[in-house]
């Protein structure tokens, strides 16, 4: 019933390394594989999208897990792994965030049974200001939220919305946004998240990530 895309594209570029960062060694693992073990444990089916430039994850993915090629955008790459997914439900997540756990896929996939959206997010701590035409305005951190993935829904709506995009020439920063603005009437569920559930993104993301990998090893 519950389908999950792996997203592991990226170049990270940001990084600043030779190496897709998701490849890179992380105590006993690399980066991906910690999300990769945890969606073994708790799907029924498992899409990776990978990179052409690395191929050789495909000798190394469990027979039972498909795989397809990302493309130009992260867009495209979803795309990519909604056309495979065969399940009601699907799980979009980014494979950079590592530290995701079985008790937040389980608790998704409670509120998925409600014909949500279910976004796994933070409280925002820090105070945000929005520049416009070199002016500030302050934004109430009470009302923001940092929104991570896993992002999750009803796999057709997902589908249709992502098609409408490309269609529109449209470009989002997030799956669940394009369903926002797609399917309004859609609600979408906060899944609060640990802290420990950030992106990779920087070198000074890896070295926190080092800190911390035993703890979900």
């Amino acid at each position: 019933m519950f389908s999950a895309i792996l997203l592991m594209a990226g170049k990270g570029e940001r990084m600043n390394m030779d190496i897709n960062k998701i490849l890179l060694p992380l105590g006993n693992k690399k980066v991906y594989e910690y999300s990769l073990d945890v969606l073994l444990k708790t799907v029924d089916e498992i899409i990776c999208v990978i990179s052409k430039d690395n191929e050789d994850i495909i000798k190394s993915l469990p027979n039972n897990v498909k795989y397809t090629f990302g493309g130009k955008t992260r867009q495209e790459s979803v795309i990519n792994g909604l056309k495979l997914v065969t399940n009601d439900y699907v799980l979009i997540h980014d494979s950079a965030r590592p530290f995701i756990t079985k008790e937040l896929i389980e608790d998704i996939k409670k509120e998925l049974l409600n014909n949500k959206n279910v976004l796994a997010c933070s409280k925002c701590k820090d105070t945000i200001k929005e520049l416009n035409n070199n002016k500030l305005n302050t934004l109430d951190r009470n009302k923001l939220i940092k929104a991570y993935t896993p992002q999750c829904g009803n796999t057709n709506i997902l589908l249709d919305s992502y098609n409408k995009a490309l269609k529109d020439n449209k470009e989002f920063t997030d799956d669940l946004s394009i369903v926002e603005y797609y399917h309004p009437e859609i609600e979408t569920k906060l899944i609060y998240a640990s802290d420990d559930l950030f992106k990779i993104t920087t070198a000074l993301d890896y070295e926190l990530a080092k800190l911390l990998w035993r703890k979900y090893d």
